[in-house]
């Protein structure tokens, strides 16, 4: 068997199986797991929140 057909094996495998594959090889998984980072709300401008400060004041 070459690799290149064991990873295609690996990358079809569910997310649960693959973690379970690593733990019988004894390889660490916290270098092949890729973290998702939380999106950023997107900062507001000085008029944006000018604006957002007067509007919740009730002066608009």
């Amino acid at each position: 068997m070459k690799a290149e057909t064991a990873y295609n094996v690996i990358q079809a495998l569910p997310q649960q199986e693959v973690e379970r594959l690593y733990k019988m090889l004894g390889v660490v998984t916290a270098t092949f797991t890729t973290t998702k980072k939380p999106k950023k709300k997107p900062l507001l401008s000085d008029a944006e929140a000018t604006e957002y400060l007067l509007r919740k004041l009730g002066r608009i």
